[in-house]
């Protein structure tokens, strides 16, 4: 008997112990278990402190290590908890679309030096000062980190909603409920 014919009389068999117990061949998926609410509490204050490291490691990133990359991971981390947590997704909108945008974004901040005749990613900065902070320094370093940003957060975040996501359609006659 060749390898395929032997899978196919295994899931033979499998489907006939199904249909023996009465069960459906594609059982539709089990509703979201309720969380823990010990979870859900602590999470929320979590989610805070790790989105407020994450803007300030983008914040940072222009001068410091840091910057778009790991604050991405940092924010990615929180929401993933997040939907641990609650079992829906914190973000309204598919991450999938923050990849062009972030992408876009950080081409745009290099190329625009080149175009003027600078080098490519060359960053420009100053300084402002306002009332409420006094003065600090700008940079369009920055502009670079939020578009890296975008793309680590839409393209790790999908990933990772893609994996949490995966449930079994099929049970074989082995799967307890």
């Amino acid at each position: 008997m060749s390898r395929h014919a032997a899978r196919r009389k295994a899931r033979q068999t499998r489907r006939a112990a199904l249909v023996r117990q009465g069960e459906p061949l594609h059982a539709p998926a089990a509703p979201p278990t309720p969380t823990d609410p010990i979870l859900q509490t602590i999470t929320r204050a979590a989610l805070a402190l790790m989105l407020l490291l994450a803007l300030l490691l983008l914040w940072r990133g222009h001068n410091a290590p840091g910057g778009g990359f790991i604050a991405g991971l940092l924010t990615v981390v929180a929401l993933t908890l997040h939907r641990i947590a609650n079992g829906a997704p914190a973000l309204k909108f598919e991450p999938l679309r923050l990849i062009p945008w972030g992408a876009g974004l950080a081409l745009l901040t290099g190329l625009v030096p080149y175009l003027l005749g600078q080098p490519f990613l060359k960053s420009a900065y100053g300084y402002v000062t306002t009332p409420l902070t006094g003065e600090f320094e700008w940079a369009t370093a920055l502009l670079f980190d939020l578009g890296v940003f975008g793309v680590v957060v839409g393209a790790a975040l999908t990933i990772t909603e893609a994996l949490i996501d995966v449930q079994p359609r099929e049970r074989v006659a082995g799967d307890e409920l």
